[in-house]
């Protein structure tokens, strides 16, 4: 009989290793498409394609002194309006006051591009345009980045949903023949590094210098991942028992 203390994910039978092998290609898969999701939805946030310090700054600080509906149609909403009158007739009609006199000219615009998502129980039913006075309150609104509303309904799914994840590759790496002070290290490490960038966001709000954490941050949990995924992996896959990476 091996102690829990000694057992070793190589002790396996075949049937268990499997079971771990493919919850751990699962879990993979589903954490590469959560980072794609991240880049396409923010990669176009400061207008210019590619996933940049100033993407991060405009997500979570904003930009003051620019109104919200020019800075999404310039950037992350711009490829649902790709025509360029109907979007600039939505940011002049939002500079000059979203007036109601006004609202007939681009009514037409919003009902065929944006009440698809911007409606109950739509994507963006977060800001809906059902009305014309939410309509012009958020065409009027000045981009402060992510409410904070918004910010804390992200931050608890991000960190118990990515935490979950961790926790269950985590239990799986703990069985690895490797060095335990580094096996500690690397068990820590991506819960450090998901708080770092949870957090990041916070600070990022606050000031646009901790842009950067955010980027440190979310590279670290990817890193991180990968480390104990690929360690795992070949570990249980090995017939030697012995430590590896002493």
């Amino acid at each position: 009989m091996i102690g829990l203390c000694e057992f070793r994910l190589n002790a396996l039978p075949t049937s268990g290793k499997l079971l771990c092998t493919f919850f751990l290609i699962c879990m993979g898969i589903g954490y590469v498409f959560s980072q794609l999701n991240v880049f396409f939805t923010y990669n176009r946030a400061d207008g210019e394609a590619g996933l940049s310090l100033q993407d991060i700054i405009v997500t979570f600080y904003g930009q003051p002194g620019v109104l919200l509906i020019e800075s999404k149609l310039k950037g992350a909403m711009r490829e649902h309006l790709d025509n360029e009158y109907d979007r600039n007739s939505l940011i002049n009609w939002a500079k000059r006051g979203a007036r109601k006199e006004k609202f007939s000219e681009i009514k037409g615009i919003i009902i065929k591009n944006c009440l698809r998502c911007h409606t109950a129980g739509g994507e963006s039913s977060f800001a809906p345009f059902d009305k014309f006075s939410t309509v012009s309150d958020i065409f009027t609104r000045i981009n402060y980045g992510v409410p904070v509303s918004r910010l804390i309904t992200l931050s608890h799914i991000h960190m118990i949903s990515i935490g979950v994840i961790f926790a269950l590759s985590g239990i799986i790496f703990l069985f690895t023949p490797i060095n335990e002070k580094l096996k500690t290290a690397l068990l820590i490490f991506p819960f450090g590094s998901l708080m770092l960038d949870i957090f990041s966001w916070w600070l990022t709000k606050l000031t646009p210098v901790f842009a950067i954490t955010v980027l440190i941050g979310g590279v670290c949990t990817v890193v991180s991942f990968t480390i104990q995924f690929v360690i795992s992996l070949l570990t249980m896959w090995t017939s030697s028992r012995k430590s590896l990476l002493t």
